[in-house]
């Protein structure tokens, strides 16, 4: 159960570098607008901070679409007036998780930029296997719209992801999806992995 921790981890621990060169004047926005230099500039900021980050879990593409999205989503006004700015690219001390609402879009942005299946099997001690089909269901509901309100809940409430496990909204929901996705024995495992 500790891979559910997975999926607003990514959303704090920000971005990283959108593959453009630095010869690139423009990027391209997903409206198919030329993004400014401003936008392009904070990416790459967020980028650098969320590189130097020794906890970052996931791989530079992932990264690099989480800070993409949440420049094209926020904009740059819009982050600044959050705290996030060229010189404090950091998103977690910025006020981006500070409303639930906002959370949420954070969270929906990490979902989208996240193979949440692969990242499920990394997060897994070498010792745990899944069956494909069980790694399916348990990301489908992981990524269902209760678990990413129980997310962003926790965060903006300045929680870690991982406290989910002790949030009492959560039991219900969590017990749903061990339910649905697992078979007792793996039940069992997961609840000795807890302990």
């Amino acid at each position: 159960m500790r891979t559910s921790a997975i999926l607003v981890a990514a959303a704090l621990i920000g971005a990283a570098c959108s593959g453009q060169t630095e010869t690139e004047t423009f990027a391209t926005s997903p409206t198919g607008t030329a993004a400014s230099d401003a936008e392009q500039d904070l990416v790459e900021a967020i980028t650098g901070n969320a590189l130097a980050s020794p906890d970052r879990r996931f791989d530079d593409e992932a990264v690099a679409c989480v800070a993409q999205q949440i420049v094209d989503d926020f904009g740059v006004d819009g982050l600044a007036e959050m705290g996030v700015t060229l010189e404090d690219p950091d998103l977690e001390g910025g006020g981006v998780f500070a409303t639930p609402d906002d959370a949420r879009r954070v969270v929906d942005i990490g979902m989208d930029c996240i193979d949440v299946p692969a990242a499920i099997v990394s997060f897994l001690p070498a010792d745990v296997g899944l069956l494909e089909e069980t790694v399916e269901c348990v990301a489908d509901q992981l990524q269902s719209d209760t678990f990413r309100d129980l997310f962003a809940d926790l965060v903006a409430a300045g929680a870690e992801p991982a406290d989910i496990l002790d949030h009492a909204a959560a039991q219900l929901p969590i017990t749903a999806l061990l339910v649905a996705c697992l078979t007792p024995a793996q039940i069992l495992e997961f609840g000795d992995l807890l302990n």
